[in-house]
């Protein structure tokens, strides 16, 4: 299994909606939720995004942004006829952020400008996306919704080619070697995996790796396979496998009492509280 496949196939991203927004005056307040992940792109004119904390991003015709979780915001409008200021926000049920690991980022907001590389990949199906959003026609809200999806895996996919993000799993999946071994742990959660088995996978030495991992992944080895278990294990009781001692095993637990243990430790909540 590929690099991001490895996360996708048990993270699967689903575009809830996608809508198109003209604005009206020259401030206006976004609430977007923060159980959802949006992707934010400029259609027509520009302007300026302020979340709480005052994190700003300023978005041209043709830059977009990448939102883990939504947040309420302040739009600011850089032209003063606010009609002619457009944006699309695709809405995506990416699971809740505690559990993805794709949304431990460092940067709330990934942003992609017009002239960026990435932007340029993504310019088909943008189009694409784009035209079937802006002139609905039969069958349009299925279309663009499969197309909102292949576009995000997309974007992923070019966040992980170019090395855009520096810190989380995306950033370890950006570096082959550790890619290597992340991939090993994503693949065979059951595994007695130790530092210097994943150090193998990786082809460096157990002390190299230990290092750059912890340095990109903002975590130890083996603190990133407990968390990945736990997380696939909420996953997994969320989509209905209630059988712990089943899956305590599949997960490298000899006994379903340790597995609760850190379960709880890792997720903040029992599995009986995940699975209700």
């Amino acid at each position: 299994m590929d690099r991001l496949s490895s996360v996708l196939s048990a993270f699967r991203p689903k575009a809830t909606s996608v809508t198109s927004l003209r604005f009206s005056r020259q401030r206006e307040h976004l609430s977007l939720s923060s159980d959802s992940s949006y992707w934010l792109y400029m259609i027509s004119g520009e302007l300026a995004l302020t979340a709480k904390g005052n994190s700003q991003t300023e978005l041209k015709e043709g830059d977009g942004v990448w939102l883990a979780s939504g947040q309420n915001m302040d739009v600011s409008l850089a032209d003063e006829r606010p009609f002619e200021t457009s944006i699309l926000i695709c809405e995506f049920d990416f699971g809740t952020k505690a559990l993805n690991p794709l949304l431990d980022l460092e940067w709330q907001w990934i942003k992609v400008e017009k002239d960026d590389g990435i932007a340029q990949q993504l310019l088909p199906l943008n189009a694409l996306l784009l035209a079937e959003s802006l002139q609905p026609r039969c069958g349009s809200q299925v279309i663009v919704e499969r197309l909102a999806e292949a576009y995000l895996v997309q974007m992923l996919r070019q966040f992980i080619q170019t090395q855009k993000i520096q810190l989380g799993l995306l950033a370890g999946l950006s570096d082959i070697r550790l890619a290597r071994a992340i991939v090993a742990i994503h693949e065979q959660p059951q595994q007695a995996w130790q530092v210097a088995s994943l150090a193998e996978e990786a082809g460096m030495s157990r002390s190299v790796f230990s290092g750059l991992f912890k340095k990109t992944m903002g975590m130890t080895p083996m603190a990133y396979l407990t968390s990945w278990r736990m997380r696939l294990a909420a996953q997994r009781i969320k989509n209905g496998d209630r059988n712990l001692a089943i899956l305590s095993d599949q997960l490298g637990y000899q006994s379903e009492a340790a597995f609760r243990r850190m379960f709880k430790k890792v997720i903040g909540v029992t599995p009986g509280a995940i699975g209700r």
